[in-house]
């Protein structure tokens, strides 16, 4: 059995370079606003308009990709946002994130830590929300989907974007230190987040419905506040 959608491989056969291209200025665009939130960090701002940007960035990205979408007259259903096996689509994002939950648990004992849970506070479940949202909106449904225009071939498409979806969790941690080092994540959370793209991934081309990978996306966020390492 073909795992990928066959709507999600039928949308993948229209896009050209000029989309590709599209899709490396949007992640440029991501780019940016990662260094700005490193930045907000090394200013004076509390804690509180610190959480607040966590939530009014993703807004501002957002804001700006629909209306850039608008006007390239794209169909929204390209994107995920549609209710096609959205059950199913559901269903795979509760399991991939629970099975998630599992591996980075794995993770922290393998190197003999001690692991405990703490329930979010409600701001950091608008802040889980809205990243995963923008992070799915624009990672999985429009820039892996429109670099298929650049590069044709699915597996090459998705690690291409697995790194472009690594490397923004970087400059916010560069700013901070005030230098640049390939180990500035560790490497549990590297892995975590290379099999948090390929989980999403596999959730939105097998259902061809980003909902479930944007539910994925959540239990990964509301996990990595929740687990206390000790």
């Amino acid at each position: 059995m073909n795992w990928v959608n066959v709507q999600y491989k039928s949308n993948l056969r229209k896009y050209e370079k000029k989309d590709g291209m599209k899709a490396l200025v949007t992640y440029c665009l991501i780019m940016c606003s990662a260094f700005f939130q490193g930045w907000l960090y090394t200013t004076n701002a509390n804690i509180f308009v610190l959480n607040l940007s966590q939530i009014l960035i993703p807004l501002v990205l957002i804001a700006v990709f629909f209306c850039f979408f608008y006007c390239s007259k794209e169909n929204i259903r390209s994107i995920g946002i549609n209710s096609d096996n959205i059950k199913n689509s559901i269903v795979f994002g509760l399991a991939g994130g629970f099975v998630l939950l599992a591996i980075q648990t794995a993770l922290y004992i393998i190197q003999g830590k001690s692991v405990s849970f703490i329930n979010p506070t409600l701001l950091n479940w608008v802040i889980f929300l809205f990243a995963a949202f923008e992070e799915e909106i624009l990672f999985r449904g429009y820039i892996q989907t429109r670099l298929f225009g650049l590069i044709n071939g699915q597996w090459i498409v998705s690690i291409i974007n697995s790194v472009l979806f690594l490397s923004i969790h970087y400059p916010a941690r560069w700013i901070v230190s005030g230098a640049i080092f390939i180990n500035a994540l560790s490497a549990v959370y590297i892995v975590s987040l290379l099999v948090l793209h390929f989980f999403c991934d596999a959730v939105y081309k097998r259902t061809n419905c980003l909902w479930g990978a944007f539910l994925l996306h959540v239990i990964y966020n509301a996990v990595g506040a929740m687990i206390q390492i000790s």
